[in-house]
């Protein structure tokens, strides 16, 4: 596995690891520090059978690109402790998604290749569990479906704690590590039971996707719920429950997102001014679009046109 820096291709760090990461020792650790031309980062990386476990921090100047690249697919869990990050699974095309400060996206898959965006000061863990290991322990294959960011919730943000901070050593620390992720995967497995109690015909499906794509598409002047609805041919009860269980979204907080995505690019990447990113994503007031990137990236958005 390597983790490298996307606009020069420097390698940030690179590692051999054994067959399902089942090394020497009950716990095998290695620490790295890297500094680029626009940013420090640092990787403190524990291993042991099945399971790998990276806290990674990011301390940025300018925005900045990585990608973790993996010889094998692992079934990954990425969950954003602090500041905010973009990823992009497995050499995809579409915009990034986006996690911010006590977010999770613990729906990746199988996953070789992940491209990350860092804005700010971040830090965020990400698991790799060997698709071996994690058939062997739940005894089914995983859900597949990126892209559900969703609040850590308290339960999990203190599992996630005791998986950085711990007092054991040797063996000791091996099972308890392994308790933790075994408490992430019972979380993974009761969250798409959840998902699985609601089931809708493929003509509902096909209707809230096409909401979806309405969504994404009239960015200036979006329908409300009602008239969404009846645009796709469905009524606002089965879009707005449809539309949660198939994006992770409600309507609203889903234009919100893909809102801020569209805004980010257009400040990082075209360098266009604020005000006029404010009106192509559809605020009529840049102080209200102002907040709202403030609030989603904890950033101000004039940050980032500059070259």
């Amino acid at each position: 596995m390597e983790l490298k820096h996307l606009a020069n291709g420097n390698i940030i760090y690179k590692n051999n690891y054994p067959d399902n990461f089942d090394g020497d020792n009950a716990v095998e650790e290695w620490n790295v520090n890297y500094t680029t031309n626009h940013a420090r980062v640092e990787v403190k990386e524990k291993w042991f059978e099945g399971s790998h476990i990276s806290l990674i921090e990011v301390h940025p100047d300018l925005p900045e690109d990585f990608v973790f690249e993996s010889s094998q697919q692992h079934i990954c869990f990425l969950f954003c402790l602090s500041g905010a990050i973009g990823y992009k699974l497995n050499h995809e095309q579409d915009n990034f998604y986006w996690l911010t400060k006590n977010e999770q996206d613990i729906n990746l898959g199988s996953i070789h290749t992940i491209r990350l965006r860092v804005t700010e000061q971040a830090k965020f863990l990400y698991i790799q569990l060997t698709e071996n290991h994690f058939n062997k322990i739940t005894g089914t294959e995983p859900a597949n479906s990126p892209g559900i960011q969703e609040p850590i919730k308290p339960e999990t943000s203190l599992i996630l704690q005791h998986i950085i901070n711990y007092k054991h050593e040797g063996r000791a620390k091996r099972l308890f590590l392994e308790a933790r992720i075994l408490e992430l995967v019972i979380v993974y497995l009761n969250q798409n039971l959840e998902q699985q109690k609601v089931t809708f015909k493929q003509e509902d499906i096909d209707k809230i996707m096409l909401a979806k794509q309405l969504v994404e598409h009239d960015l200036q002047k979006p329908s409300s719920l009602i008239e969404l609805s009846r645009k796709a041919g469905i009524n606002d009860y089965k879009l707005k429950k449809g539309f949660k269980e198939l994006t992770g979204h409600t309507v609203f907080g889903y234009l919100y997102k893909i809102r801020m995505e569209k805004a980010h690019y257009f400040l990082s990447k075209e360098k266009r001014s604020v005000n006029e990113v404010a009106f192509l994503v559809g605020y009529k007031n840049a102080q209200h679009f102002i907040a709202a990137f403030k609030k989603k990236y904890h950033i101000l958005p004039g940050s980032l046109n500059k070259n």
